[in-house]
């Protein structure tokens, strides 16, 4: 007896395992197509992103190459970067096209350019510090000497990749500011600096050569104290 009930209930589940096919067969499969259609998409769009990414990298990098030897094409060539590549080579073109404002004369909109980089929370972490180091350079003469000391200062930790060129900047304001020893000071750790550029020691070095630094004023001898006073009365 307990087999032939266990047969019925089988023979039940198949049944409705039937209905719910014929009921739901169709929209599973629709589905499972769409699941498959959506994962490959998913990779095509992946693909297409990669290559995106791979001819603005190349338009960038010939922009970039165009703007080191001055070609009139350089401009325009970034201005496209800038307009139609991913995130990270658009800011890329736009601090290029700064230093073309700033080099042309069009000292305002470069300046502009660069703040807006370095005031931008979404963009790497990296280029918004490569911007403040750009923005702080090209005022070295004109701007707030103790507000860009602050914005230097700031790009100074062990493993910021620009620190060598922002304590430059430091040893320069300093300078700015009549203070030729603590840049010296700066300047001399530079110049001696294994996690330096070679170049930047180098300049650190030749710079340290420019620098008249005052002789200290010698302290005054420490006054002796006098021996205390014998009290009336007392004798030796």
């Amino acid at each position: 007896m307990p087999d032939i009930f266990d047969e019925i209930q089988e023979d039940l589940r198949a049944e409705r395992a039937r209905r719910l096919g014929r009921r739901y067969g169709g929209a599973l499969a629709a589905l499972l197509v769409l699941v498959l259609a959506g994962t490959g998409g998913f990779v095509w769009w992946q693909n297409r992103q990669k290559a995106a990414a791979d001819a603005a990298a190349l338009a960038y990098i010939d922009a970039a190459a165009a703007a080191d030897h001055d070609k009139p094409g350089a401009a325009p060539a970034l201005a496209s970067v800038a307009a139609t590549g991913p995130a990270g080579y658009r800011i890329l073109a736009n601090l290029r096209l700064a230093a073309i404002d700033w080099k042309d004369g069009r000292e305002k909109p470069a300046l502009a350019a660069w703040q807006s980089v370095a005031g931008d929370q979404s963009a790497p972490q990296l280029l918004r510090d490569l911007a403040t180091l750009s923005l702080v350079e090209h005022q070295l003469d004109t701007g707030n000497p103790v507000l860009l000391k602050q914005q230097a200062e700031a790009l100074t930790a062990a493993d910021n990749p620009w620190r060598p060129m922002a304590e430059q900047v430091i040893a320069l304001l300093d300078l700015r500011a009549g203070k030729p020893a603590e840049a010296a000071t700066l300047l001399k750790r530079l110049s001696t600096d294994p996690l330096s550029p070679p170049s930047m020691r180098e300049m650190a070095g030749d710079l340290l050569q420019t620098i008249d630094i005052p002789p200290a004023t010698p302290k005054p001898p420490a006054t002796p104290a006098a021996p205390p006073s014998q009290g009336p009365g007392t004798h030796g």
